[in-house]
């Protein structure tokens, strides 16, 4: 039998939307949007992403121009 190289390591990823004191976790992030995993309203306004890699923590200030709606899938970010 041959051996594999694959060693087994996969990243603990956890990234979170920060929005008005909820902390709502994403699904999804790409460039312009995300998609968050409970369906929730909230109306345009400002948020942060923080995503943790391995422990590692990166934060950033968005905007939601269209809020979030539990009607669309993707919520855009700018």
């Amino acid at each position: 039998m041959k051996e594999s190289a694959f060693t087994g390591y996969s990243a603990d990823i956890r990234i979170d939307l920060n929005v008005n004191g909820f902390v709502l976790n994403v699904a999804q992030l790409g460039p312009d949007f995300l998609t968050v995993r409970d369906v929730v309203e909230h109306p345009p306004s400002e948020a942060e992403i923080v995503m943790s890699v391995d422990g590692n923590v990166r934060r950033w200030k968005v905007y939601l121009p269209e809020g979030i709606s539990a009607a669309k899938t993707r919520t855009k970010i700018a």
